[in-house]
């Protein structure tokens, strides 16, 4: 009685620290612990729970200290171990919560509650060898409850889904899982729907088909009733799996019976009745089984049957799309009994007058007009066209009369597109239909005056397909102002439709291929990109930012999408915990499998090393804060943390709106194509910045223990060797990167290309291997003395180097305005130029700074030596001064990067915009008075989107007349230094590129967009 007392108190005493935490008042819930603490000072939940209001207000150490205090006692009271598995959690250190419950198990092995948390610790951990093993100890402790002697089931196929031995899984791990199955089922004790699908996902994984398929016939089959049709279907599957044509034809007949617009189950009906065909089966006599579809004709009944069904009530079309699909597989099998289906072009039509009023409809048309001849398709066409009644000669132009009608001219002009009759048209006949276009759009706006900004418009499609017919005159014809005309439309079509995320889609990829990326996160945050979209769509902005300079907009970008793929890890363990908590055995794989895909993405290595160097561009101001950031980052120089093998290409291309003709626009093709060139730019950018990580391991205080390991643990390799073989990884990889040096990829509709093609022709990637050169030669000179100097490798610093980085810098300095035939454009190319040169100034400079550290104890030593020699002259070697000269080309660059983009900045030079001729008519024998830009409009008035003037970390300077903060005109990028000793100039380099560069880009994204859409005058179709 007095125990029970004793925990009521506690429990009262604790309930007001849980309060606290639950409430957010930590500083109060550690009052209350300390109170506690002070009448009971060896209360480990107590402690506990003040560490987590401590781990909570940030104090991390006092936090970690407390933990490992109680961790070491070996804590078994449940709200201790609660409490210690949430500080664990938020800390992630999963492997802790494990520990823990093992040495609780130890000190009271009979407490199911500490195994089932054991077992939970082991799925967050994928530890699926000890989580058999916790399943089993639960078993024996409560063998009258199945559930947990299936997880040890499930646990054993977890196994045998990880093991790199595919031989290994199926000889050892399923048969073991089938065999502690089927002892249940034979003692009769399987009681769930969840357990009776548990013995199936290992049948089905041991491709045991026959066995999987009596399981369904038989009285277990009966369990499944949770999901409509499982059990048919799976039947039906297996059927077809096993050949069996006539069980698998008579199950995918009774479920389109039930289901008729299942279009899956179409298609393999018809595989069946064809494989029936071909092996001549016939049914036995006297055969009362259901009935089968063994011929053509019996098929071609059966969807008759199913279209007559349909005509009296819903409008299916799955019975519809049946008789083309069984059409095309004749005429592909060359089969004469084509003619008793019917005349495609007839049934074409027929569904034309049926669905055209539907969005689906070029969708279903995508998959059969192939079956089609040249003159045939001419004739739909003409046909679709005429039945508008639309468009005819000598009248004026007639509209759609309701919404309905408007969707059928939408979908003839998709397939025509699609057919390929835009190609055939000329630059004059694409413009003059895009204006037609705009017409309609602007007119079907009438039919949505009453819908939601939520909703999209009628005719927003008629807009996509001029913007589509323009974009196609500007690649033919060259001329930039088509593409200024498709961006101005698609704004002014956006304030009608702010929710359609197509239109958003493709003004996001027109700036980023103009450079103008300032309204692109405005878009993209228009959009609502959350969760999975980060890593599907998130390639849209995320190959953008970065490319055209706007380095922090990058920062937040990377953070973003950084922070989507680290929760995840952490929210699908949660699912996967309560997948085996309430039995769902098959969605553990799938939980699996997509944590896995996120794990192994393109877009998630990609963020992670483009956010790194990042790092390393903006957030070092010194050579002691770069050392700092590396050690921060935790980069291990000897292993690429990213398998190439493994990753995935999650990117979506198919959700941008395409209607081209598949002969000339291969969608799967590019990305195949794309894919490749971005494992290689992601393979090159994970070596420089392993090369860089390596560098500045190496130079890190050289002068302590040099020989042993460079600063590096002894048991791992030296930085010194280390660096030599990246090296020669990254040689060998730009050797196997000569092909993508003319990428072709910039397709609007599909992937864009990557930098490398840039990169590799400007020469940059030579201005990085001789740096590093440089750091391994001054390293060397520790061995074998400054005094030993090579003339090779000194003419690095005082010729290569230097002129190798004024080669990058000088073949860009070009206006942003060029002057071609036929009015001024803008020069797309300048800004991803200037970027590039400015990041390879940057590690440079980063690398200089470790020759810097390495070479300035030698010199030191050097002197010390002269001291003691007083007989002779103090002459010192040549590579301390080669090496101020490598510091003064360094300095030379920075300063003719800074005046190169000065030359740039529109504010700079006053450049009116207006020369760009936004306004342009769409065609030449067009004439009509330009549009000027209103006053505040003007370039030197335009403020930078999403940004307030004076708070970026990156703009500093003074207030221009419009109140706009301007970046400073530096006097000089050069720094004053001592002849004696090389100082790195990596200060005035970031804030080059950091306050300069990125704040010009930023404006030139104003300027454009509000060019583009500052007022309704500007709209030229008027």
């Amino acid at each position: 009685m007095a125990s029970r007392s004793h925990v009521e108190v506690n429990e009262r005493r604790l309930r007001l620290i849980y309060d606290c935490l639950d409430n957010g008042n930590n500083k109060k819930a550690i009052q209350e612990a300390d109170k506690v603490l002070k009448k009971q000072k060896d209360f480990q939940c107590a402690k506990v729970l003040k560490a987590l209001a401590m781990l909570r207000l940030g104090r991390h150490d006092d936090s970690s200290a407390i933990l490992q205090e109680v961790h070491a006692q070996h804590p078994h009271n449940e709200a201790t171990l609660q409490a210690m598995s949430i500080c664990y959690r938020e800390v992630h250190k999963m492997e802790l919560i494990a520990d823990l419950y093992e040495n609780a198990h130890k000190s009271r092995p009979d407490n199911e509650e500490i195994l089932s948390a054991l077992f939970m610790a082991h799925v967050r951990l994928g530890d699926y060898k000890k989580q058999q093993q916790t399943a089993m100890l639960l078993h024996k402790l409560r063998p009258q409850k199945n559930p947990y002697y299936f997880w040890a089931v499930m646990s054993i196929i977890m196994q045998a889904h990880s093991a790199t031995d595919k031989k290994l899984a199926t000889s050892m791990y399923l048969p073991l899982a089938e065999r502690m199955t089927k002892k249940y089922v034979t003692e009769g004790k399987v009681e769930a729907e969840a357990e009776v699908l548990l013995y199936l996902m290992i049948l089905e994984q041991m491709e045991r088909w026959e066995d999987a398929a009596q399981l369904l016939e038989g009285p277990l089959g009966e369990k499944f009733v949770s999901e409509l049709n499982f059990r048919a279907t799976k039947l039906a599957e297996l059927y077809r799996k096993l050949e069996k044509w006539p069980k698998a034809n008579a199950e995918y007949r009774q479920l389109l019976v039930q289901n008729p617009d299942q279009w899956q189950f179409w298609s393999v009906y018809i595989d069946s009745v064809f494989h029936l065909v071909d092996c001549q089966w016939v049914p036995d006599e006297g055969d009362q089984s259901a009935p089968i579809d063994y011929t053509v004709e019996k098929a071609l009944a059966f969807i008759n049957e199913q279209i007559k069904g349909c005509e009296n009530g819903r409008l299916y079309r799955g019975p519809y799309l049946a008789r083309l699909e069984l059409i095309r597989l004749l005429q592909n099998r060359g089969e004469d009994s084509i003619t008793i289906v019917g005349c495609p072009l007839t049934l074409l039509k027929q569904y034309f007058d049926k669905y055209s009023d539907r969005s689906t409809y070029f969708g279903d048309m995508k998959l059969f007009v192939g079956i089609l001849n040249d003159k045939e398709k001419e004739d739909l066409l003409l046909y679709m066209t005429e039945s508008l009644n639309l468009n005819k000669l000598g009248e004026p132009t007639i509209y759609a009369q309701d919404i309905k009608h408007m969707q059928r001219h939408i979908s003839v002009l998709q397939l025509s597109r699609y057919i390929g009759q835009h190609r055939a048209m000329t630059d004059c006949d694409k413009v003059t239909l895009a204006k037609d276009l705009l017409d309609r759009h602007k007119k079907g706006l009438e039919f949505g005056t009453e819908l939601l900004p939520t909703d999209l418009q009628y005719s927003d499609n008629y807009l996509i397909l001029a913007a589509h017919l323009l974009l196609d005159a500007w690649r033919q014809s060259g001329k930039q102002h088509y593409m200024w005309q498709v961006v101005t439309q698609l704004e002014l079509g956006m304030r009608k439709s702010p929710s359609n995320f197509q239109i958003k889609l493709l003004l996001v990829r027109l700036y980023c291929i103009m450079g103008a990326f300032g309204p692109c996160p405005a878009l993209y945050d228009g959009m609502e990109i959350k969760h999975i979209m980060n890593d599907t769509l998130g390639h849209i902005v995320s190959s953008h930012v970065g490319r055209l300079g706007h380095f922090v907009a990058a920062c937040a970008m990377y953070g973003t999408m950084l922070r989507f793929f680290t929760v995840n890890h952490k929210e699908t363990t949660e699912y996967l915990i309560s997948s085996y908590k309430y039995g769902s055995f098959g969605k553990i794989r799938e939980f699996v499998n997509f944590r896995e895909k996120l794990q192994n993405s393109l877009q998630y290595a990609s963020a992670t090393s483009e956010r790194l160097l990042l790092d390393l561009t903006l957030e070092t101001a010194s050579h002691n804060s770069t050392e700092q950031m590396i050690t921060y980052m935790e980069i291990d120089p000897e292993k690429d943390k990213t398998d190439m093998d493994q990753l995935c290409d999650n990117r979506d291309f198919k959700v941008i709106s395409c209607w081209e003709p598949p002969e000339l626009f291969d969608l799967e093709a590019l990305q195949r194509q794309s894919f490749e060139e971005e494992k290689a730019w992601l393979r090159l950018r994970n070596l420089m910045l392993r090369l860089l990580a390596a560098a500045v391991m190496l130079g890190r205080q050289p002068d302590v223990n040099h020989h042993a390991n460079n600063g590096v643990s002894e048991d791992r390799k030296p930085m010194s060797e280390v660096m030599p073989e990246l090296l020669e990884k990254l040689v060998s990889h730009l050797e196997d990167c000569d092909k993508y040096t003319n990428s072709v990829l910039s397709q609007v509709d599909g992937p864009y290309r990557t930098r490398l093609s840039t990169f590799l022709s400007s020469g940059h990637h030579k201005v990085f291997k001789e740096m590093v050169q440089c750091v391994i030669y001054s390293n060397s000179l520790q061995d074998k003395g400054v005094g030993k100097s090579e003339e090779n490798e000194e003419k690095r610093f005082t010729t290569v180097v230097p002129e190798l980085l004024q080669e990058a810098v000088s073949r860009h300095k070009c206006p942003l305005i060029s002057s071609p035939e036929g009015g001024a454009a803008l020069n797309t190319e300048v800004l991803e130029n200037l970027v590039l040169c400015a990041e390879t100034l940057s590690y440079a400079t980063i690398l200089a700074g470790v020759c810097n550290r390495i070479l300035k104890p030698l010199k030191s030593s050097w002197t010390k030596k002269l001291r003691k020699k007083k007989d002779t002259a103090p002459t010192q070697p040549c590579t301390f001064s080669n090496f101020n000269a490598m510091v003064e080309g360094l300095e030379k660059g920075a300063s003719d990067l800074h005046q190169a983009v000065k030359e740039v900045d529109p504010v700079f030079l006053s450049l009116n915009l207006n020369t760009l001729n936004l306004s342009e008519p769409l065609t030449d024998n067009q004439v009509g008075p330009s549009h000027p830009v209103p006053q505040s409009q003007h370039p030197q008035s335009v403020r930078a989107p999403h940004r307030q003037p004076g708070r970026d970390r990156d703009t500093e300077g003074s207030v221009a007349e419009g109140g706009e903060q301007l970046p400073a005109v530096f006097s000089s990028c050069t720094r004053p230094r001592s002849s004696q000793t090389a100082v790195s100039p990596h200060t005035q380099v970031m804030k080059l590129h950091a306050s300069t560069l990125s704040y010009i880009l930023v404006r030139l994204g104003a300027v454009c967009r509000t060019q583009c859409v500052g007022t309704e005058v500007l709209d030229p179709m008027s």
